[in-house]
């Protein structure tokens, strides 16, 4: 029973939707027109101007519940790169009405992300690599009262971005769970669809 919820959390977990919103390449419009003389009046807006935000939320309710967030802080390195950092929350539970069973739990921790987006008109293509620390249930325990763990869990793969309107982009990407953890919510291949909204 607990493999068919676990592979039912990770179908729920793949499907909800990924938020993040991604700076065109070249966007620099906070320091465009600046004269000589201004330069070091714009270096604090600098910073703020390569910050965004973003992240993944899910929601479903019915005999499976399922409630994720996971908000990212980004910060743009230059054109081709974005690193992220944020927490992770998700939240499981399921009524079997037959066997008069329910089951509940959560999942929390953290993560941080780099995207690398090819250069040229390969930009809408990136390579993205992320490494998510984990407390999960831990149902292999040998130890009375130990029902949690935490874990590693380092991903990696690629992705692909279309625009859909000014700073707004449709993204998929399709990433591998290095961890050959037992107790890894993932299921390889973790493919997820959402959508990049501008500010």
């Amino acid at each position: 029973m607990k493999k068919i919820l676990t592979i039912i959390m990770l179908m729920v977990c793949a499907s909800y939707l990924k938020a993040q919103y991604v700076r065109p390449a070249g966007d620099n419009s906070t320091t465009q027109g600046t004269q000589p003389g201004q330069q070091t009046a714009q270096q604090p807006n600098d910073f703020w101007s390569k910050i965004s935000i973003g992240g993944s939320f899910g929601l479903q309710f019915g005999d499976i519940t399922f409630v994720g967030i996971s908000p990212l802080i980004n910060y743009r390195v230059n054109d081709d790169l974005e690193i992220g950092v944020g927490p992770i929350y998700q939240y499981y539970s399921y009524t079997d009405t037959y066997y008069n069973y329910s089951y509940s739990s959560s999942i929390y921790g953290g993560r941080i992300v780099a995207m690398y987006f090819l250069p040229g008109q390969l930009s809408h293509l990136f390579f993205i690599g992320e490494y998510d620390f984990l407390n999960v249930p831990d149902y292999y325990s040998p130890f009375v009262g130990i029902t949690r763990a935490n874990i590693g869990i380092p991903l990696a793969g690629i992705g692909i971005r279309r625009p859909i309107g000014e700073h707004s982009y449709v993204i998929i990407t399709g990433m591998w769970d290095f961890s050959n953890s037992a107790l890894s919510p993932y299921a390889n291949p973790i493919i997820s669809a959402g959508l990049d909204l501008g500010i």
